[in-house]
């Protein structure tokens, strides 16, 4: 969090408030916080949800713009000028971030191109995910189909519900969905579709359900500027937890009516398939338990999620 406020501080666009809504174990001293005398903080305690706290910080904030902030990002002292400069020039814009990045082998990397044929063809049958470039040599007749189909769709969501972004191109690209953690949202958008306070204390998949509730579900992405995204260790799920979670995450708000019409429970329970596959293929045991479990779940409508609003309305 203290390093977050020393690159706010640096910001060469005027931050008009600093809400923080802390959870934490080891809360920020108020010392800590009055250090920075050019900021205007606003520290309030809340529950540990990170649903919970965004939806608090975004209801107290005053401008009718906000500014959601991870608290493990780094950013250049442009960030916010870009953003703001964008917007500009694209009024119809309600959501804009900078290119994300996160640390993979020692390297920042923000896309996780394709590049076995293989690999591809899997993605497609199964409709599951892609974060990357199209990058397969092959140029074999259904190499050249696969790819024309991504070039034709552009970024999307697959029939399971996963997004699909593969064209990253240009001063800035568009996606149905993408990080919020250091994005520029309207507080009117935010409000209207506010973090479901459902979801685990973590908040996993929340900003999926976000998007797809604004009135203009996309996203602008600047590739002028960037993000660090650290991904603090301290209290981070295991992977294959996180994959489950945001599994039930994607299988939850598509029984809430929120993901676009294309999407089924069949084609989500053949992407979880084809995941079970290349688990069992890769060794990797816990993702196969963990993907069986899901389509246990969803198959048999017991989300644990879904369980939960049930309950919160009872």
């Amino acid at each position: 969090m203290f390093s977050l406020l020393r690159h706010l501080n640096q910001l060469s666009y005027p931050l008009e408030e600093i809400i923080i809504v802390d959870s934490g174990e080891e809360l920020l001293d108020k010392a800590q916080y009055e250090l920075f005398t050019n900021l205007n903080i606003q520290y309030i305690l809340s529950q540990k949800s990170v649903c919970v706290q965004r939806n608090t910080g975004i209801r107290m904030a005053c401008s009718p713009w906000v500014f959601l902030c991870d608290d493990d990002i780094e950013m250049p002292p442009d960030y916010l000028t870009i953003l703001t400069n964008h917007l500009l020039s694209y009024p119809e814009c309600g959501a804009v971030s900078g290119a994300w990045l996160q640390k993979e082998d020692n390297e920042w990397k923000g896309t996780y191109p394709v590049r076995s044929i293989k690999t591809l063809f899997g993605k497609i049958i199964f409709q599951q995910g892609i974060w990357g470039e199209i990058c397969c040599l092959s140029n074999s007749f259904f190499a050249r189909k696969i790819r024309n189909y991504y070039v034709r769709k552009g970024n999307h969501i697959s029939k399971a519900g996963w997004p699909v972004n593969t064209d990253f191109r240009g001063d800035f690209f568009t996606c149905a969905v993408y990080s919020l953690g250091a994005s520029l949202v309207k507080k009117d958008w935010l409000l209207q579709s506010p973090y479901d306070e459902i979801l685990d204390q973590y908040g996993i998949g929340d900003n999926y359900g976000v998007i797809l509730g604004f009135p203009s579900p996309v996203v602008h992405v600047v590739n002028k500027t960037f993000v660090h995204h650290h991904r603090e260790p301290t209290n981070r799920l295991k992977s294959s937890l996180q994959y489950y979670r945001r599994v039930m995450a994607l299988d939850y708000f598509r029984r809430l009516g929120k993901t676009p019409g294309h999407v089924k429970k069949g084609w989500l329970l053949w992407s979880l398939a084809g995941s079970c596959i290349n688990f069992f293929f890769a060794g990797q045991w816990s993702g196969v338990k963990i993907t069986i479990k899901s389509i246990r779940l969803i198959l048999f409508n017991r989300n644990p999620n879904r369980k939960a609003a049930k309950k919160s309305i009872e």
